[in-house]
């Protein structure tokens, strides 16, 4: 693990200060959050600071930051997917972080033809609704590091509608 420790660290920190805006119901959260860092730190040995703070930035404003138009989400999907190369080294989809209140969903599944692109800009539009939208200046995008690795090519979609309407879709 490359930088696992000082990620993890790193990570918990983060989750700790934006954490502050919820209350945290008991210490199982903070386990839970903290066996999630670990096993972030343990798939992506390559992640970076950056990587650590956008997944507990996704957990708590989801896709908030993002397009709220369907048809800008549709096209901002389309644009990647012309563009995208083989994003096989990402899962098909993942929890975010210890609350798990969005999932990332990985573009192979429009490729693929396993989820339209329209359903999931729906789902996405659908999953910001009523989500606070934090000041761009702190939307950032993976690390050049994670890039290279992994080939992340995903949006974020709440975690109860990709559960009743993506999830049955996947083999």
């Amino acid at each position: 693990m490359k930088h696992s420790i000082w990620l993890l660290v790193l990570g918990y920190g983060i989750w700790a200060l934006c954490s502050c805006q919820r209350p945290v119901k008991s210490d199982d959260v903070c386990n839970n959050c903290a066996k999630a860092l670990i096993a972030y730190a343990e798939q992506y040995p390559e992640a970076e600071p950056t990587d650590m703070y956008k997944l507990v930035f996704q957990d708590m404003y989801g896709p908030g930051h993002l397009l709220t138009d369907s048809t800008a989400a549709l096209r901002y999907i389309n644009v990647e997917l012309e563009a995208m190369t083989d994003s096989t080294k990402f899962p098909l989809y993942e929890y975010t972080l210890c609350d798990s209140n969005f999932v990332r969903v990985n573009l192979t599944l429009v490729q693929d033809g396993i989820l339209s692109a329209e359903q999931l800009a729906d789902a996405m539009v659908r999953s910001a609704e009523g989500l606070p939208t934090p000041d761009h200046k702190y939307v950032v995008s993976h690390s050049d590091a994670f890039k290279a690795a992994y080939n992340p090519h995903y949006r974020i979609v709440r975690r109860d509608i990709f559960e009743q309407e993506i999830l049955p879709l996947i083999p």
